[in-house]
């Protein structure tokens, strides 16, 4: 597929990376996203998974616990 034209090409995260900025575990990260409570990954390609990296950015910047 072609991007639509002026679209501008969105980074990807692997689950490495992801593990890397968010401190879970890849069980609580897999239970969270079951949970609707961080972004979903997008298959792409079979067995590989990736998260947008402004998605990952809004989830973080949205989240507001206080421990």
């Amino acid at each position: 597929q072609q991007a639509a034209a002026g679209a501008e090409i969105r980074p990807m995260l692997s689950i490495k990376q992801v593990l890397a900025l968010i401190p879970f575990s890849r069980a609580t990260l897999y239970r969270e996203m079951e949970a609707g409570r961080f972004p979903a990954a997008h298959e792409i390609a079979p067995r590989r998974i990736a998260w947008f990296k402004d998605e990952v950015a809004a989830w973080q910047l949205g989240t507001k616990r206080v421990a």
